[in-house]
């Protein structure tokens, strides 16, 4: 059963192979087929950051964050975190959800070790107790956008 996209490709792929060339679509179908490619261009690219790429910014003392993804409609952020052996977050509360996936060495949080895999939502609201890295860590952060006023 033919549709009438299936026509419009037909059409399309005629005058590509120069069996056509003289063809004007029927505005109607010259509409659908506007529609469809541009349809087809709107769809937005992967983003890809690689392990390489970005820079790593300076927020606290043996702390460094990569902002990976910024949605301002949504005021959130996705965040690599670097914590070098001792470092420590201090106590602070979120405006939004946080999502906490560790990736590397382990964290220290309200007296629990967490290792890579582990994951961790703390809801809108809860305070953070201290969070540290006593032999280092990276973490990804999916969370509210980070005060650049914190940074160093």
């Amino acid at each position: 059963m033919n549709t009438k996209n299936d026509q419009c490709l037909d059409i399309l792929l005629a005058a590509n192979a120069g069996l056509i060339p003289e063809l004007v679509p029927a505005a109607d179908v010259r509409q659908r087929m506007l529609a469809n490619i541009m349809q087809g261009l709107s769809v937005p690219a992967m983003q890809v950051t690689r392990k390489d790429e970005g820079q790593w910014l300076d927020v606290l003392p043996g702390i460094s964050i990569k902002i990976l993804r910024e949605d301002a409609a949504e005021k959130s952020q996705t965040t690599l975190w670097r914590l070098q052996p001792g470092a420590s977050v201090p106590r602070h509360q979120h405006s939004k959800d946080e999502e906490c996936l560790v990736l590397e060495g382990s964290i220290l949080h309200a007296g629990v070790e967490y290792f890579p895999g582990d994951y961790l939502l703390a809801p809108v609201g809860m305070p953070h107790d201290l969070l540290s890295a006593p032999k280092g860590a990276m973490f990804l952060i999916r969370g509210e956008i980070l005060d650049k006023a914190m940074m160093l």
